[in-house]
């Protein structure tokens, strides 16, 4: 798994009572997949993983691999936890499950350091084969990975992907600019921010984002125009409507408002496990509304 391209990261499906929908998930997936994204990720933060038991999350990595299998679509598992020691389970349990490659964030209660990051992340190296993308999502983890480390990494054999987040366009091209200069090999340079990427049409290696798991196809044609292809007003259209579908689901929190769209978008799925909240009545209008204009935007 190259981790380049339109990446989607589904929700995981739950039941009223809170259990694990498989059924939807392998549904979900495989028309995801069928859709022709160039990854799907699962248990990212769209996936709820902090709210997984590590059974729960192997069980996840079964299922998505299945529901891919014969599609040529690579699955990729988010393996980030407190410990190390976790960090390493996990990986060995997606491996075992059929997953293609791995997403790691620097997780921790305490906020790590560029030194204990680097111990984590050469550990896990040390211990795996499966090619590692290297994620900075320093609003979730307290932890804002420097473009001077992610460079450090990238000499490691499997550490293939940085996916990254910046205040602006202008941050984010710079920080690209610099692993153009520092990178050992071709590491793809991902961006996570989907206000980057609809609102500043912020061009990089990937896309990385909850909100493709529901339209995938809508992504890769403004992902296109980013990456210099010719656009036209149909999709201007559609990149400002998935501008406001993202908002939309922020307003809404993160989570729980991705939970809300995939019922929108016909993907069964209980709310995200408490403390986590359902979303409010207007919430959900507002994400009714930000859908019915991506639907008319994509017909045009």
């Amino acid at each position: 798994m190259d981790f380049r391209g339109v990446l989607a990261y589904p929700i995981t499906p739950l039941r009223s009572g809170g259990a694990v929908d498989h059924a939807e998930l392998f549904s979900h997936v495989a028309q995801l997949c069928e859709a022709g994204p160039d990854g799907v990720v699962v248990l990212g933060t769209s996936g709820s993983f902090a709210y997984l038991s590590r059974e729960e999350r192997r069980e996840v990595v079964e299922t998505a691999v299945a529901a891919a299998q014969g599609t040529g679509v690579p699955v990729g598992a988010g393996i980030s936890a407190m410990t190390t020691a976790e960090v390493q389970r996990l990986a060995w349990d997606a491996e075992n499950a059929g997953a293609d490659g791995y997403v790691l964030n620097a997780l921790s209660y305490i906020p790590l350091t560029s030194a204990e990051v680097a111990d984590q992340v050469e550990t896990l190296v040390q211990s795996t084969s499966l090619p590692l993308c290297v994620y900075n999502n320093p609003t979730t983890t307290g932890f804002d990975l420097p473009v001077e480390l992610a460079a450090d990494l990238a000499e490691l054999e499997t550490v293939v992907a940085f996916k990254d987040t910046a205040a602006d366009r202008a941050a984010f091209e710079r920080r690209r600019g610099y692993l153009a200069e520092r990178r050992a090999h071709e590491l793809a340079h991902g961006l996570s921010s989907a206000r980057l990427m609809l609102e500043e049409a912020c061009p990089a290696d990937a896309w990385h984002s909850g909100l493709i798991a529901f339209f995938p196809r809508e992504f890769a044609r403004v992902f296109a125009v980013a990456g210099g292809a010719k656009g036209g007003p149909e999709v201007e259209r559609l990149r400002t409507a998935l501008a406001g579908l993202n908002k939309a689901v922020l307003r809404a929190r993160p989570i729980s408002g991705l939970h809300a769209l995939a019922r929108e978008t016909g993907v069964a799925t209980a709310p995200p496990r408490r403390p986590l909240a359902p979303v409010a009545r207007e919430d959900v209008e507002a994400l009714a509304s930000a859908v019915a204009m991506v639907r008319w935007a994509a017909d045009l």
